[in-house]
């Protein structure tokens, strides 16, 4: 984003106008726009445009839905419909990143005579998008990140790590991270109401209480859409510290959760602080994420066993 003062057309009376005026003043509403697009929504998806990956006859391809995004430019990109890109498999492995970009192109079907001269030129320019692959390390300024893809082998497999988001909708992109906060918040308001079935929390303790409201309070905090990376990452980890402090003084019931303590114990020891960078909070994440398996199956181990511990 220019942080140049911005020069407007100032017109009089007996001004000669020239294409060179009527592109700066086209360029002026341009820049003005993309700038209040950066300082009012920065940038990356405002809704709609997930991506999933397919496979046919060994060939790979996106299906990019509809939505709405704005570029590292300010410039805003539409997709109005969902499409289906085919993909090229890159020949190197690693990282890479699908954009959709904002492209501008003249339009050869409504051109005008030059003044005075035998020459036409294209009267119009149309702007659309096109969705291209480029390697993680590349960040093109007039595109919208759409997902992460790994490369290796000749194997293409969608990264499912979130990308840039913007806007302040009601309809704002939603994040991978979501979910797998969502889950977790399932998860144990199961494990929970299953083990006060039985006798083991039969007396209510302070902690108990705690990480019940916790998960409550957390649960009605997700309910709005496009809830920011950030709110996801402090909730995952508040919600670590209420769960190490109820799981932690259970009695033992069933040895997962005796196994599940450790895994709770370290990673709530390693929460990030709040002054610390999302590349911090989202590398915690991938701890965090890891404790659903083993939550689930402590989930159904309960669910079959609680009759018999009534």
């Amino acid at each position: 984003m220019s942080e140049q003062n911005l020069i407007r057309l100032r017109p009089f009376e007996g001004l000669c106008l020239t294409a060179g005026d009527l592109l700066d003043e086209q360029n002026y509403q341009r820049a003005n726009r993309q700038r209040h697009n950066l300082y009012m929504h920065g940038h990356g998806v405002v809704q709609g445009l997930q991506v999933a990956i397919g496979q046919s006859r060994k060939k790979y391809h996106a299906v990019i839905e509809a939505g709405y995004g704005i570029t590292g430019m300010g410039q805003a990109v539409l997709l109005a419909e969902p499409v289906k890109v085919p993909l090229e498999v890159p020949k190197k492995d690693g990282e890479y990143m699908l954009w959709l970009f904002h492209v501008e192109e003249a339009v050869d079907g409504d051109v005008r005579p030059v003044f005075d001269t035998a020459e036409t030129q294209p009267a119009r320019i149309m702007e659309s998008v096109a969705p291209r692959l480029h390697s993680i390390e590349d960040e093109p300024a007039d595109a919208v990140a759409l997902c992460r893809i790994n490369v290796r082998l000749g194997r293409m497999v969608q990264v499912r790590l979130p990308v840039p988001r913007c806007g302040r909708q009601s309809r704002a992109a939603e994040s991978y991270l979501k979910p797998r906060v969502v889950e977790f918040i399932r998860v144990n308001k199961t494990v929970v109401q299953n083990l006060f079935r039985t006798a083991l929390l039969k007396e209510l303790g302070i902690s108990v209480q705690a990480f019940q409201s916790a998960l409550v309070s957390s649960e009605f905090l997700l309910i709005e859409e496009g809830t920011s990376d950030r709110v996801l990452y402090r909730v995952a980890g508040s919600l670590i510290g209420y769960a190490h402090d109820f799981y932690s003084p259970l009695p033992k019931t069933i040895e997962r959760i005796e196994k599940f303590k450790e895994f709770v114990r370290r990673v709530n020891a390693e929460v990030p602080g709040t002054d610390q960078g999302d590349e911090v909070w989202l590398k915690w994440f991938d701890k965090f994420e890891r404790l659903l398996q083993p939550l689930g199956k402590i989930s159904d181990e309960l669910e079959k066993t609680v009759e018999a511990q009534r």
